[in-house]
C-alpha cells in the first residue's frame, strides 16, 4: 500500500510540475509574442483606414493620393505609429506610413521611414523603387534614378525617363553632351518612343556631326503612327512629348497636320480620367506655341465638355 502511495505522490507531483512548467511557458511566450501580436493588429487596422483615407492616383508608384477622409488618415497613421512602436522591424507598417506621409504633403517623413525600413530589408527591391518614388516627388533627380536602378526599374519607367530627361537637359546645358546622349539613350530604354529623346539625340548627332545617326533617330520620328503616340501618365512627360511635338513641326520633320491627327487620337483614347489631365497639359504647351490654332482651341473645349458631361453623369 505505501508502494502504491508513494507512486501516486510522485505521479501527481510530476503533473504539478509539468503544468507549472506549462504556465511559465505560456506566459513567457505571451511576453515575448504579445507586442507582435498587437503589432499586427494595429498594422492590419491602420491599414484599412487607409483604404478609407485614400484615392490612389497613380497605382503602380507611391506617390501623393486623394484624401477623402482626413480623419480616418489620422487614425490610420496613430494605428500605425503603434505598429512600428511595438514592432520596429514591421517593413510594412513604416511602408503604410510612407503612403500617409506622402498624401499628407510630408514627403521628408516619407523619407525617414523608408530609410528605417530599409535599414531593416536592404536588399528589397521594393523598397528601393518606393524610395525612387519619395526622392521623385521631393524633385531629387540624382537619387531618384539612383533607387530605381538599385531596384531594378521595375514598374517605375515612367517616373525613372521623366528623371533621366531632366539630368540630360542639365548636363546639355552645362556642355555634357556625352552625358546628356547616355541619358537619352537610357530614356529610351525605359520608354522606346519617348519623342523628345529622339528628338535631342537626332540634334546631339547632328551637332557632333554624325549625320548618318541622326538621320536614323529622325527616320524614327518620321515614321510616328498618330495611333502610337500615347499620352504619359506623367506631367513632366507630357510637357516634355509636348515640346517635342512643336520642335518636330517646327523643323520640318511633322507636317502640322499629322501633329493635328496625333492628338485627335489621343483625344479619342484619354480623354477620361488621369490620362485626360496629361492631354489636358500637353494641349496647354501646344497652345503656347500656336495660341490661335482653332483646331487645338477645338480640341481643349472638346476635352472640357467630355469631362463635364462624365461629371454630370
Amino acid at each position: 500500500m505505501r508502494a502504491v502511495a508513494s507512486c501516486s505522490g510522485s505521479t501527481l507531483q510530476r503533473r504539478l510540475s509539468c503544468s507549472v512548467a506549462c504556465l511559465a511557458l505560456v506566459l513567457v511566450l505571451g511576453f515575448w509574442l504579445g507586442p507582435y501580436a498587437l503589432a499586427l493588429y494595429h498594422l492590419e487596422a491602420g491599414g484599412r483606414a487607409l483604404d478609407v483615407a485614400l484615392v490612389p492616383v497613380f497605382p503602380d508608384r507611391l506617390a501623393p493620393e486623394q484624401v477623402r477622409d482626413a480623419r480616418a488618415l489620422e487614425a490610420g497613421i496613430a494605428h500605425l505609429h503603434e505598429a512600428s512602436r511595438r514592432d520596429p522591424r514591421n517593413v510594412q507598417a513604416l511602408r503604410l506610413l510612407a503612403r500617409a506621409y506622402l498624401s499628407q504633403g510630408n514627403p521628408q517623413a516619407a523619407l525617414a521611414v523608408l530609410q528605417q525600413a530599409l535599414a531593416v530589408r536592404p536588399e528589397n527591391p521594393l523598397l528601393h523603387l518606393e524610395l525612387g518614388d519619395v526622392y521623385d516627388v521631393l524633385g531629387e533627380s540624382e537619387a531618384a534614378v539612383e533607387a530605381y536602378e538599385t531596384g531594378r526599374i521595375g514598374s517605375r519607367g515612367v517616373p525613372l525617363a521623366a528623371n533621366y530627361l531632366k539630368l540630360a537637359d542639365v548636363e546639355a546645358e552645362a556642355g555634357g553632351g556625352d552625358a546628356a546622349i547616355t541619358l537619352w539613350r537610357k530614356t529610351l530604354a525605359v520608354d522606346p518612343g519617348n519623342l523628345y529623346a529622339l528628338h535631342r539625340l537626332a540634334e546631339a548627332h547632328r551637332a557632333m556631326g554624325d549625320e548618318r545617326t541622326a538621320v536614323l533617330y529622325e527616320g524614327r520620328l518620321q515614321d510616328s503612327k498618330p495611333q502610337s503616340v500615347t499620352v504619359p501618365l506623367d506631367f513632366r512627360l507630357a510637357d516634355y512629348q509636348a515640346q517635342a511635338m512643336a520642335a518636330l513641326v517646327n523643323k520640318g520633320i511633322w507636317e502640322h497636320s499629322l501633329l493635328l491627327e496625333v492628338v485627335s487620337c489621343q483625344l479619342e483614347r484619354f480623354a477620361d480620367g488621369v490620362p485626360a489631365l496629361m492631354l489636358e497639359r500637353e494641349l496647354q504647351v501646344l497652345l503656347r506655341q500656336w495660341p490661335e490654332d482653332a483646331t487645338l482651341l477645338f480640341y481643349v473645349d472638346a476635352l472640357h465638355r467630355h469631362q463635364g458631361s462624365r461629371g454630370d453623369s
